[in-house]
């Protein structure tokens, strides 16, 4: 038995390497973050597009108001020298009118600037917005490329492994392996313990005189006393 021992402990020493690959597998960052990065930015630029859409719309009505204030303002005037007005206090009103609807469209004309300002500076926010996504894009695309490459890689490691393993695993007596597979699904993945110094390495527990010599001198798996694993003395391999 202290063959199949010893090719248990190669089993074992196999099977953690294929356990931290298939860690390394389940760590790998499949780039959610930049995904995460990518959405805000997207909503970003649709929110900035939204502002723009909104302000555009309200310069598209300053400018239609200040058409139709000009058209006001050209009408009047035409009627105040047109001669058809001759009541002075008519006349009076009507300067007064025109010189209020001048004022307003002053106003409104002031008022357009600061909505094409807005605007100008809203095209730049929609321009860095742009730059931002295709750049959270581009890194995206990057890190899956890796990822893909990395996980593929990993992945093949693994099953060259579980072949070599397979292979391992034929050549240990079938009672062995069974108790070896269900000891490591009970103990956490360590099924096989080293003799170390007179003691299990798992739970550094000394062992008595009766297990050493029963390592020594049976034929069978021995166990650890207090954790349950199977003892592999590499003294006695050879």
């Amino acid at each position: 038995m202290h063959h199949h021992m010893s090719l248990l402990r190669d089993l074992q020493a196999l099977d953690h390497y294929i356990d931290r690959l298939r860690q390394e597998v389940a760590e790998l960052d499949n780039g959610e973050r930049l995904r995460e990065k990518i959405e805000r930015s997207r909503r970003r630029l649709e929110e900035v597009k939204a502002r723009y859409q909104e302000i555009h719309a309200t310069a598209t009505n300053q400018e239609l108001r200040l058409q139709d204030l000009g058209e006001r303002i050209r009408r009047a005037e035409a009627d105040l020298y047109s001669g058809r007005i001759t009541n002075p206090r008519e006349l009076q009103l009507l300067q007064h009118e025109i010189e209020q609807a001048k004022q307003s469209r002053e106003d409104m004309e002031v008022e357009m600037l600061r909505i094409w300002e807005r605007m100008e500076t809203m095209k730049n926010d929609i321009d860095e917005a742009e730059r931002d996504l295709q750049y959270a894009e581009r890194l995206y695309q990057a890190h899956v490329e890796d990822y893909n490459q990395r996980k593929a890689a990993l992945e093949s490691e693994i099953a060259f492994h579980l072949s070599e393993r397979a292979d391992l695993a034929a050549q240990i007596d079938s009672d062995a392996l069974a108790r070896y597979e269900q000891l490591r699904q009970r103990l956490g993945g360590t099924a096989v313990a080293v003799v170390e110094q007179k003691a299990c390495s798992v739970c550094h527990t000394l062992l008595t005189p009766y297990i050493l010599k029963r390592l020594q001198n049976e034929d069978a798996l021995i166990a650890c006393e207090s954790c349950g694993r199977l003892l592999y003395d590499p003294l006695l391999a050879h």
